[in-house]
């Protein structure tokens, strides 16, 4: 009886402290969990931040190129687009029924990639252009009337900017001392 009381014993000793370990190591890949998701979250808003930032500074240039606009339909452009954005944001419409809003109102298809084997970062930019062309292309309908044909150009040169970047022709630096000489030109041309 004595052994098998021992036995026992030595058995609930090592039942628990199985099971001290089991919830030591449970916690510590939890922990482990929480800190890659947050770093995950920090580094997705980020390449949403400079992809966004991109992305706008590419809309200037091409609006300048294609329609020489200067910076007061430029600025008008930008306050029409952070209103659409908000209401993103504000979950008041969602991504895929402003781009249904694109194809009625400007027979316009948008075709979509594929994302499932790409890495987090190429989705979250992915995600960023789709957001940004669907904003771009509702904003020049509603503030300024543009049809199709219109926005097609303007579109079409901001594809071009894009490719060209992609390509290595055109660098980004190039792409914002474009994008500075807008704002410069604009200003001397009021002090005129």
């Amino acid at each position: 009886m004595r052994l098998a009381r021992a036995m026992r014993r030595k058995a609930e000793r090592s039942a628990t402290v199985g099971e001290l370990q089991a919830v030591k190591s449970y916690a510590k890949a939890k922990k482990a969990v929480r800190h890659a998701t947050t770093h995950e979250i920090v580094m997705q808003a980020a390449v949403r931040r400079q992809a966004v930032v991109e992305i706008m500074a590419t809309i200037v240039v091409a609006m300048r190129r294609s329609y020489g606009w200067g910076m007061d339909r430029l600025l008008r452009l930008r306050k029409k687009m952070r209103v659409q954005m908000e209401c993103l944001k504000g979950r008041y419409v969602k991504l895929e029924e402003m781009e249904a809003i694109v194809e009625k109102e400007l027979d316009w298809g948008f075709q979509h990639e594929q994302t499932d084997t790409w890495e987090t970062r190429r989705k979250v930019e992915y995600r960023a252009v789709r957001v940004m062309s669907a904003v771009f292309l509702i904003a020049l309908h509603d503030e300024f009337g543009f049809g199709k044909k219109r926005a097609m150009r303007a579109y079409k040169e901001l594809a071009d900017i894009w490719t060209a970047i992609h390509d290595g022709s055109l660098t980004m630096e190039a792409m914002w001392k474009e994008h500075d000489a807008v704002g410069k030109s604009a200003g001397k041309t009021l002090a005129l």
